[in-house]
């Protein structure tokens, strides 16, 4: 029986993720360091600290020659500038009439006072589990962001279904032994193949949830 929906935030509740990969970018570019915009698009999911790491690295750096929590800071002091809160439309009031029948979570990759500002304006009260970076030892795509989700939700593996649009999230379900619904919002959908569904866009996404019920 189903008991519980598990989200990814950027790019299934909300449209934030070219604001992450610009603000990315301007810090990468304070460093002196190059970046292709879609490496960073298909690090999506996993923690920011992670994601600078292994940035540095196809750019051939040693990260630790790098002060990686000022690289951090640039990141969220540019991200905060310059996001606009777009949630994808529909997605509140669906989530909001689930909320009587299902738990509710979010598993993101970014960190805490960055989704807890996001949920707080766009989804408030919306959610009964938030499992972010700073949650985490390994984010994704090990499996323990949404083993914890599940853990915190008191329900078992099958009860549970995973809402993801990248790679690293959906390796990271799968891995945590989840049925995994994935939408390609910014990554080609061939390479999101190892979910168990892939829906198109938004509308289908909806629709999907709807026929929960």
């Amino acid at each position: 029986m189903l008991k519980t929906l598990i989200f990814d935030m950027d790019g299934v509740l909300v449209n934030s993720m070219p604001y992450h990969v610009e603000a990315m970018k301007v810090a990468f570019d304070n460093i002196g360091v190059q970046i292709d915009k879609q490496n960073i698009y298909e690090h999506e999911g996993s923690r920011t600290i992670d994601i600078v790491r292994d940035l540095l690295k196809m750019d051939n750096k040693n990260p630790d020659s790098f002060n990686l929590d000022d690289i951090i800071q640039q990141y969220e002091h540019e991200f905060n500038k310059i996001v606009k809160l777009e949630p994808f439309e529909g997605l509140k009031d669906l989530l909001d009439a689930l909320k009587n029948k299902y738990i509710l979570c979010v598993v993101s990759g970014a960190e805490d006072s960055i989704v807890k500002d996001i949920l707080e304006k766009l989804y408030p009260d919306v959610f009964d589990v938030i499992i972010t970076a700073n949650d985490v030892k390994n984010g994704k795509p090990e499996p323990e962001p949404y083993l914890k989700a599940v853990e915190k939700s008191g329900v078992e593996k099958d009860e549970c279904i995973v809402f993801e649009n990248a790679m690293l999230g959906v390796e990271s379900a799968k891995r945590a032994g989840l049925y995994c619904v994935v939408i390609p919002t910014y990554i080609d959908r061939n390479k999101l193949e190892n979910a168990d569904v892939i829906v198109e866009n938004h509308d289908y996404l909806k629709q999907y949830l709807i026929e929960l019920e």
